[in-house]
């Protein structure tokens, strides 16, 4: 076993497949299938699942290529000059559309400044949809809302608590969130994402009566119909900056405020463990703030359990 034969079988797990990872260090197909081959006879041991197309690491491959990549972060230590240009990876996310337009490009900016060579595929779609791709495996990692019933095979690791508000237009009098709800008209977000389920049971719960006038698919939409003096709405507060246009004013949505969790959704056996940790380290570092601060609609770090 050499450390060229342990780059490719990390450019493998990183790449999603042996042709992949071959146009990544620069060999041929038949060359990384020979390295592996070889590597599995040497252990004694089955790396990857070949009855799968691509081939998948089987549990004790995973376990392996966890050790391999501690061993070549040490032998990568005592030289910067041997650090191999190919230990990027790709990573298929998904995100719920709320996601995508918050925390989520700060997260992969973040990534990109500490030097992570990431190729991103994104899918955006509502939590149920996302979840359901990567139990399929057609996702390495989602961030999503908590999902309400988990799957064994899933793990929904949190990052942060999002406060809920109402959105209305700054000429709305009231400061009451139930009394601007019931006394303008209600632009409703879309009752089949996680978000607009969880804000209509709140609803139902405090018998706030509401008269809804249009229900859209898009924060981005819902956010530009209310600035435009058409409504009111709830959203989650995603504690970015310039989140609301000026003619927006918020409220509180319940005393204490109605929250959501988010995290990032990924297989028990996750091929791409080392990058979706990656992606969630940086999820909480751009949510930070929010563990600090008390403000209303802030949003509240969760700490690694």
């Amino acid at each position: 076993m050499d450390v060229k034969t342990l780059y490719t079988l990390v450019a493998i797990a990183d790449r999603g497949s042996f042709a992949e990872a071959g146009n990544a260090i620069g060999l041929s197909l038949s060359a990384v299938s020979m390295q592996m081959r070889a590597l599995e006879e040497e252990l004694g041991m089955t790396i990857f699942d070949r009855s799968r197309r691509p081939p998948v690491l089987t549990d004790a491959g995973l376990a392996f290529t966890n050790r391999a990549r501690d061993l070549l972060t040490h032998w990568e230590s005592m030289s910067a000059a041997l650090k191999r240009d190919a230990a990027g990876g790709v990573l298929k996310i998904g995100s719920v559309h709320t996601s995508v337009s918050g925390v989520l490009p700060l997260a992969l900016k973040r990534m990109q400044q500490q030097g992570h060579r990431i190729d991103v595929h994104l899918t955006t779609g509502l939590t149920h949809e996302l979840e359901k791709a990567v139990h399929r495996r057609q996702l390495d990692v989602a961030v999503v809302t908590e999902p309400e019933v988990q799957r064994l095979d899933l793990q929904f690791l949190p990052f942060v608590d999002e406060e809920f508000v109402v959105i209305t237009h700054v000429t709305t009098r009231g400061d009451s969130d139930k009394g601007v709800l019931e006394t303008t008209p209600y632009v409703r977000f879309n009752r089949a994402a996680r978000v607009g389920f969880i804000v209509q049971e709140e609803m139902v719960r405090r018998q706030i009566a509401v008269r809804s006038i249009m229900e859209i698919d898009t924060l981005e939409g819902v956010i530009a119909m209310v600035a435009n003096g058409l409504g009111s709405s709830v959203v989650p507060a995603r504690g970015v900056e310039n989140e609301f246009p000026p003619t927006i004013r918020t409220i509180p949505f319940g005393s204490p405020p109605l929250t959501r969790r988010l995290g990032i959704l990924v297989p028990r056996d996750n091929p791409r463990s080392y990058f979706s940790n990656v992606l969630l380290d940086a999820l909480r570092a751009v949510t930070l703030p929010g563990a600090a601060s008390t403000q209303e609609g802030q949003p509240k770090l969760i700490e690694r359990g």
